[in-house]
């Protein structure tokens, strides 16, 4: 199975499971009240997006990351934010993202 395929499962396996909201508003308050362990992006979100994400995760100690089709990889296309509130989640994808098996 490719990483990309297993970094897809890995999101979806964490959406089903409840531990992974999706959406601007959603995950912006879970960054702030520590809950969020890892935001992911979609690459194709805005430059503004990203920019303000990325300051708010760098002040939060909490990794952000890019990926290509993060919406329809946790069932909701057209969602370009998504946060990940379980830290074992949190470290799965991450390492699927670098290639990791974990």
């Amino acid at each position: 199975m490719r990483t990309d395929e297993r970094l897809r499962g890995a999101l979806g396996f964490a959406m089903r499971s409840g531990n992974l909201l999706a959406g601007d508003f959603a995950c912006e308050n879970a960054v702030k009240k520590g809950k969020a362990k890892l935001v992911v992006l979609d690459e194709n979100a805005s430059a503004n997006t990203k920019e303000r994400y990325g300051a708010l995760c760098e002040r939060a100690g909490i990794p952000c990351v890019l990926m290509q089709g993060m919406g329809e990889a946790v069932g909701k296309p057209g969602r370009m934010i998504a946060a990940v509130t379980d830290a074992s989640f949190a470290r799965m994808v991450y390492a699927k993202m670098h290639g990791g098996n974990d």
